[in-house]
């Protein structure tokens, strides 16, 4: 689940092979993007939101048009599922993340549909990717239970540093929109908070009692929204480390974002359902199945 930075659109991929895009806040279905020949794992926005980017088990990154719906690129190169992909978020770039199970980081020229590096370190398959919103570093995590920090500079291929206190397999790492913090979550459910780009750890949140599969910082870069194969969906203050807010969906939760201000939270679930909960905690709907 990715919303677009105007708020006005959310990207859904599922394990029908398709990637679905709905209007936010009424979440009506506006496009399905076909031509994944496996279940889809992830969609990024690009930074002007005029393209989506989606990993996929076929192997593939696929590079679509949002207006068009129409697909301009197919990224061949990994080896294995690809898990994760973020799109760099400065304006006007074309540069593209991904992660797979083959253990690698790639960075594609979504223009020219090529390969512009591979970054190898991990031990184990990689699961996630986040660009920090100042475009100078990337991190990835891996069931090495590592979290790798990565120059963006085209030129350099070793980690700049190993964040490495997670226990479990880490499933997904965020930065914080002023890119002053990382957030990562593990297969326990334990969410860390670490300051960047020091990579001092600042605090570890017992936030789920099972896997946390996603994170999403609201613009204020203090509030961070978590969810969980637990059914729950949590608010938490990362400075003071306070929980603001815990809601039970009865359904077990993939992936998550949220709008802006955090006022609306999109919901990608093991059901195939895609909900929204308005921060209040009352649900706003549910759209047709397929979502994840």
């Amino acid at each position: 689940v990715f919303v677009n930075d105007a708020n006005t659109m959310v990207a859904t991929c599922s394990l029908d092979e398709t990637v679905k895009l709905w209007s936010l806040p009424d979440g009506k279905e506006l496009k399905t993007l076909t031509g994944h020949t496996a279940q889809v794992n992830n969609v990024s926005f690009s930074g002007d939101d005029k393209l989506i980017a989606s990993a996929s088990s076929d192997r593939t990154i696929r590079v679509w048009d949002v207006a068009t719906g129409k697909q301009q690129q197919v990224l061949r190169g990994h080896t294995a599922d690809v898990i994760g992909v973020y799109f760099n978020p400065l304006e006007g770039s074309n540069l593209v993340a991904s992660t797979s199970f083959d253990k690698t980081i790639k960075i594609w020229d979504a223009n020219l549909g090529v390969e512009a590096k591979t970054l190898r370190g991990h031990t184990m398959q990689t699961n996630n990717v986040a660009y920090s919103y100042d475009g100078r570093f990337i991190a990835s995590c891996s069931d090495d239970r590592t979290v790798k920090i990565w120059s963006t500079d085209l030129t350099k291929k070793e980690p700049i540093m190993t964040l490495s206190s997670h226990q479990a397999p880490v499933l997904v790492a965020l930065y914080s929109f002023d890119s002053k913090y990382l957030a990562t979550a593990d297969q326990n459910g334990v969410v860390k908070i670490w300051s960047m780009p020091s990579g001092d750890l600042v605090r570890s949140i017992n936030a789920h009692t099972d896997l946390v599969q996603d994170v999403a910082f609201a613009e204020d870069n203090k509030t961070l929204v978590t969810a969980s194969l637990d059914k729950t969906v949590k608010m938490w203050d990362i400075v003071s480390g306070q929980n603001l807010m815990t809601q039970n969906v009865n359904v077990e939760v993939w992936s998550l974002d949220v709008t802006s201000n955090a006022s609306l939270i999109v919901l990608g679930c093991a059901d195939g359902s895609v909900r929204m909960l308005k921060e209040s905690g009352t649900e706003a709907g549910r759209s047709n199945r397929g979502g994840r």
